[in-house]
C-alpha cells in the first residue's frame, strides 16, 4: 500500500520570509523517488498557493483552505465554498467587533486593504496576486472556502459565540490572528476525504505541521511530526518532534520514519 505524507506549508516546508531550505527540498525529491505520496496540506487557499518555488518541489496533489478544497494530479476533487448568507452573517459580526479580515476563495482574496494599513502580509498579497485581490466593498459575489481576520483588542469567547455553531473558528497564538470556516472541515477531513478517494489506508498517513490549525491533522493521521520551530500545541499534538525547519526538521523527520 502507498504511503502519503501531508505538508503544512508557512513554517514547515518554508520560514517566514518564504526560504525553502536545500534539506527539504532534497528530503522531498527522495521522498518521491521512493514512490511515496507528497501532499500539500495548507490553511491557505488554492489563490495563494502560486508560487513557482513551492509547486516546484512536486507534489502529488493539495489540500487547502482547511480542507475544503482538493486537489490530485491537478484534477479539482473537492470544493466547498462558504453561501452567501454565511458570508453576511460573518461579515456582520467580524465588523461590528471592528476585526479587520481577509476573505479566501479558490481564485480570488478579498480585502478592504485599508482596514490593514502597512500590514507586510496584505502588501505581499498585492504583489503575490495582482488582479486576484480584490476588494470586499463593492463586491457583489464572492467565492470564498474560509476567512482570516485579526482579532485586535475584540473579546474572543463573544466574537465565537455570535457566530454560532455553523462555524469553527482557529485562534493563533500569541498574534491572535483567527481562521474561519464551515464547522467540521479542516486539514484532518481534508485528507481523510483525500485518502478516501484514492484508497490510502489510515495506517500508511503521516504529516508534518507547526501551529494551531494543524492539530487536528497531526492528531488524525497515523504519524503526526511537528516541527522543531513549531508551537506547543502543535508539538503536545504529534507523534514526534523533529528538528527546526532550519536544522533539517523535513529531512530528519522522514529520515526517523524510514521514507527516505
Amino acid at each position: 500500500m502507498k504511503k502519503a505524507v501531508f505538508f503544512d506549508i508557512d513554517g514547515t516546508l518554508w520560514d517566514f520570509k518564504m526560504n525553502i531550505p536545500e534539506s527539504t527540498k532534497k528530503a522531498l525529491k527522495e521522498l518521491r523517488k521512493n514512490g511515496y505520496y507528497a501532499f500539500l496540506c495548507s490553511g491557505r487557499s488554492r489563490s495563494n498557493i502560486k508560487s513557482p518555488k513551492l509547486l516546484a518541489l512536486g507534489f502529488d496533489g493539495i489540500v487547502a483552505a482547511c480542507g475544503t478544497h482538493i486537489e490530485f494530479d491537478g484534477e479539482k476533487l473537492f470544493e466547498l465554498l462558504l453561501t452567501k448568507e454565511q458570508i453576511g452573517h460573518i461579515l456582520a459580526v467580524l465588523r461590528k467587533h471592528q476585526i479587520p479580515m481577509v476573505l479566501e476563495g479558490p481564485n480570488y482574496i478579498y480585502v478592504d486593504e485599508k482596514d490593514f494599513a502597512d500590514d507586510p502580509y496584505v502588501i505581499y498579497l498585492r504583489n503575490e496576486l495582482g488582479e486576484n485581490l480584490k476588494s470586499i466593498t463593492g463586491t457583489a459575489q464572492y467565492e470564498v472556502n474560509k476567512l482570516s481576520a485579526e482579532l485586535g483588542n475584540a473579546d474572543v469567547e463573544l466574537v465565537r459565540k455570535e457566530l454560532g455553531t455553523e462555524f469553527d473558528m482557529i485562534v493563533h497564538e500569541p498574534d491572535g490572528i483567527l481562521e474561519i470556516g464551515q464547522a467540521g472541515h479542516s486539514k484532518a477531513s481534508g485528507i481523510e476525504r483525500l485518502c478516501a478517494s484514492l484508497g490510502i489506508a489510515k495506517e500508511d498517513t503521516y504529516a508534518f505541521g507547526d501551529s494551531a490549525n494543524d492539530v487536528e491533522m497531526l492528531e488524525f493521521v497515523a504519524h503526526g511530526i511537528a516541527m522543531g520551530n513549531g508551537t506547543d500545541v502543535a508539538k503536545n499534538a504529534a507523534e514526534f518532534v523533529t528538528t527546526d525547519i532550519h536544522k533539517d526538521g523535513i529531512w530528519n523527520g522522514l529520515k526517523h520514519y524510514g521514507l527516505i
